[in-house]
């Protein structure tokens, strides 16, 4: 156990109202112009593998999206226009319109492609890797170092905590229910409760082994934000995040429905919950994934406000809060997508629905009259 941090002058205590970033405009807090460590984000390309999401013909997707959503506005425009070409141009419009959903389809379609054979890059973390421990701290450390060494420790802790999490998940909940005889769960909505599960840990297996290897040597290295950007950049993560968190209100529907006809369902869960040492609920393990880049993101952010100007950790840090706070706008952005889509079809199947019972309605009518006309 590490001893508790020594009280800290206010030259190293953390300052909530300091700007995390550096000023690229104006140069360091005392209002010295000095751009050597100035940054920003648009100096720097993403990490990830294509870059604005290239399809294999390499024009990026926003542009194809932006010249789409440009092209489909003209349509609309066209379709309200009341002069006397307004129906010709309206026909053009419509056209260029099929001409950009049939190039959407076909992007859509790459980026099917291109997920399933990235699907396949997924390794099975199973190896027993040594657990990312800190050596006992070394004398003559400044307060600025004792400070991020606690930091660095909450990392530790924090990212042990959460692949035990996902561990139990799949251990106690999604093994069990599979193997059972009979079945709570069917196949597919076994599949649907612990979607994406698997490869999450996975990626935090493989960012675990980074961890550990550069813990080892902090005292002679004291980085940590390059980690973050080789682990976290890659599209692979974003895309099993991303579908967790668009499929997690449907699992949680499945559980709520199971529960509700099956108790013993129920009680399994209760007793799975009671046999564990701190007695959590399998939907609070299954938040955690959802909580895990916000408090990536604060732990960053913390570590950031307490590396000086020209510490080499200092540009990687900052390039990894960026990827985080991208990587986790786009999740963002996926579910508002997930949702809405959701929502039209909800919209489209009670549409059907009254279209149907209408024509229900006018059947038996025409039927009753029919009989009376009989009889």
């Amino acid at each position: 156990d590490l001893p508790p941090p020594p009280a800290l002058d206010d030259s190293v205590k953390p300052q909530t109202d300091e700007m995390i970033y550096d000023d690229v405009e104006n140069g360091d807090e005392g209002g010295n112009s000095s751009l050597e460590y100035g940054w920003s984000s648009s100096e720097f390309e993403s990490y990830e593998e294509q870059s604005d999401s290239e399809c294999k013909n390499g024009i990026p997707r926003s542009f194809l999206r932006s010249n789409h959503k440009k092209q489909m506005q003209k349509l609309v425009k066209a379709a309200k226009d009341g002069t006397k070409d307004g129906l010709e141009r309206t026909r053009a419009a419509v056209k260029r319109g099929r001409s950009f959903i049939r190039t959407k389809s076909l992007i859509a379609q790459d980026h099917r492609s291109s997920l399933e054979e990235e699907q396949n890059l997924f390794i099975d973390v199973d190896c027993k890797h040594p657990e990312a421990i800190l050596t006992p701290m070394p004398e003559g450390l400044s307060q600025q170092q004792v400070v991020r060494r606690y930091i660095l420790g909450s990392v530790v802790d924090s990212e042990k905590n959460y692949v035990d999490a996902l561990k139990r998940i799949l251990e106690q909940y999604e093994k069990p229910l599979s193997e059972m005889e009979p079945k709570f769960l069917s196949e597919r909505k076994l599949k649907t409760v612990f979607y994406r599960v698997k490869e999450i840990l996975q990626c935090h297996s493989l960012f675990q082994i980074a961890l550990a290897s550069r813990v080892s040597e902090w005292d002679s290295v004291e980085m940590i934000g390059d980690v973050f950007v080789a682990s976290f950049s890659k599209s692979m993560v974003l895309d099993a995040y991303s579908e967790y968190v668009n499929n997690f209100s449907t699992a949680v529907a499945v559980l709520k429905k199971t529960c509700a006809t099956k108790p013993a369902f129920l009680e399994f869960l209760k007793q799975e919950q009671e046999a564990s040492p701190d007695r959590t609920t399998l939907y609070s393990l299954m938040m955690k994934p959802i909580q895990r880049f916000p408090q990536f993101i604060l732990l960053l952010q913390d570590m950031l406000k307490n590396t000086s100007k020209g510490h080499p950790d200092r540009l990687p840090l900052q390039m990894a809060l960026t990827e985080l706070e991208t990587l986790a706008e786009k999740l963002n952005e996926r579910k508002r997508d997930a949702d809405q889509r959701c929502e039209v079809k909800q919209i489209a199947k009670a549409i059907n629905e009254r279209y149907l019972n209408k024509v229900k309605r006018g059947f038996l009518q025409l039927y009753s009259k029919i009989i009376f006309a009989l009889y």
